[in-house]
């Protein structure tokens, strides 16, 4: 265990001083490699503590604000040592040094209020999107797993009146707790945001933001035609319920906005209407025109001979 330990912080040490050969991908599955001993040592507890005295040891002499990746890493990855493996409260020091340097001392409030904030920061990990997702993911997880119930129904008031980076921790949490599909769900609350563009101004709003969204697939790329093809079906759908009662459709009638559109929409049907039967008299006019000048050609020519 202390083998992973020590690597996990000497990528710590490249991240910071030797940038352009930190390899992301070999960082994760270090840190992962040493969560998933984690629940091995709820049972082991002679190597619970023998890892939380290693923690300690390694941490004590360092500082964690060195680099955004070193205070995210440490105090994430010791909180979930804390929750995972410390069963007996025997196993806590490197957890409890950790939560004594914070701002806030709770878990979830520090995470909310100063982890996913620094997520979104300019500049925050070198740029590196891969290494944000992952700790926003993980932030999400925790909470999900040990915060509060989670709350699967949140209106879109709500979701507005949130600080910025707490509306990208609820999406992610929602996802890993709802699943990735949320927008095809037309009661979910991706499927209100989507449809008032409010993805579009969130991702205007900096790097990470975009990033997220385009990710999740929340950016619509849409082309015109697909837009124009959208309403329409949605347009038509929403026409056909509304002739499918004669009460309903007088209920809707009497609706100011309802009204309106029936009655644009009928009188652009009139104009097209008689643009394609002017159309069509014109057509029928010319044939008829062409076949009289072909029949006085065919008599002139008779009477000739």
């Amino acid at each position: 265990m202390s083998a992973y330990i020590e690597d996990l912080f000497q990528y710590l040490d490249r991240f910071e001083t030797r940038a352009a050969e930190f390899d992301t991908e070999a960082f994760l599955q270090t840190y992962s490699g040493v969560y998933a001993l984690f629940g091995v040592l709820r049972e082991q507890r002679d190597k619970a503590f023998e890892t939380d005295s290693f923690f300690l040891e390694r941490i004590q002499h360092i500082n964690l604000t060195k680099s955004d990746l070193r205070l995210l890493t440490i105090q994430l990855l010791i909180t979930y040592f804390e929750s995972e493996a410390d069963v007996d409260g025997q196993s806590n020091r490197s957890y409890l040094y950790c939560r004594g340097l914070r701002e806030v001392k709770q878990d979830i409030t520090y995470f909310e209020n100063h982890l996913v904030p620094l997520l979104f920061a300019e500049g925050s990990l070198n740029w590196n999107f891969r290494l944000n997702a992952f700790f926003l993911n993980e932030i999400a997880r925790y909470m999900n797993k040990f915060g509060k119930r989670f709350e699967t129904e949140i209106s879109p008031e709500a979701f507005d009146a949130l600080a910025e980076p707490a509306k990208f921790l609820v999406l992610a949490r929602r996802r890993l707790a709802l699943g990735e599909e949320l927008l095809k769900d037309r009661g979910s609350l991706e499927f209100h945001l989507q449809r008032i563009d409010a993805f579009s101004k969130l991702g205007s709003r900096g790097r990470a933001q975009a990033e997220y969204l385009s990710d999740w697939g929340y950016l619509s790329t849409a082309g015109f035609l697909s837009k124009v093809r959208m309403w329409l079906t949605e347009f038509t759908g929403k026409l056909s319920g509304a002739f499918s009662s004669s009460r309903y459709f007088r209920l809707i009638m009497m609706q100011r906005n309802p009204a309106y559109l029936f009655y644009s929409a009928f009188i652009i049907i009139c104009v097209l209407m008689t643009i394609y039967i002017t159309s069509l008299w014109n057509t029928y006019s010319g044939e008829k025109l062409q076949q009289f000048e072909q029949h006085a050609q065919e008599l002139r020519s008779g009477g000739k001979r």
